[in-house]
């Protein structure tokens, strides 16, 4: 490799941004591998599958290579390494107790928790799990976005209020 190279990589792993993304029974790889992508591109701590560990490596782009991923098999698994984690979980889904993104306060280090295309996620977490739940608006008559795409949306609306925050502080 190339000095330039070397000192490239160097450079991408001497820090990251404060968050996690994990995905739940998801069964459209490509989703998967572009929500990776974006985790990457944001500099993200890490990546976590539950359930299916499949993913496609070419919607990923080799971001797999530079971005940790995790796997739990189970869901109970996965919750208790989150409460035994420093990360607030957050559940990214349509439901009853969610809150729109465009009022969400994140807490520091926020896991975004998005579940599968068909049945989001399990219904029991939602409104007995304490945790919040973040809904992206939706005006359209398809009653949501693509999984990936709402990943996305959740991580740069993260880092725009981070940023936001962070500048405010230092005037």
């Amino acid at each position: 490799m190339s000095e330039d190279r070397d000192k490239k990589i160097a450079d991408y792993f001497s820090w990251t941004h404060p968050f996690a993304v994990a995905v739940y029974n998801i069964s459209k790889e490509f989703n998967i591998g572009s929500l990776l992508r974006t985790v990457h591109c944001a500099k993200g701590r890490e990546f976590f599958l539950i359930g299916d560990k499949s993913y496609n490596t070419y919607a990923a782009v080799s971001s797999d290579k530079w971005t940790k991923v995790n796997y739990f098999e189970n869901l109970d698994d996965f919750l208790l390494f989150v409460k035994s984690s420093d990360y607030n979980l957050i559940l990214v889904d349509q439901s009853e107790n969610s809150e729109s993104l465009f009022e969400f306060n994140y807490p520091d280090n926020p896991l975004f928790f998005l579940g599968a295309e068909k049945g989001g996620l399990p219904a029991l977490l939602k409104e007995n799990g304490g945790f919040p739940v973040l809904e992206i608006p939706q005006y359209g008559l398809v009653h949501s976005l693509n999984l990936s795409c709402s990943g996305s949306i959740v991580v740069y609306h993260y880092l725009y209020k981070l940023y936001m925050k962070n500048l405010t502080a230092n005037k």
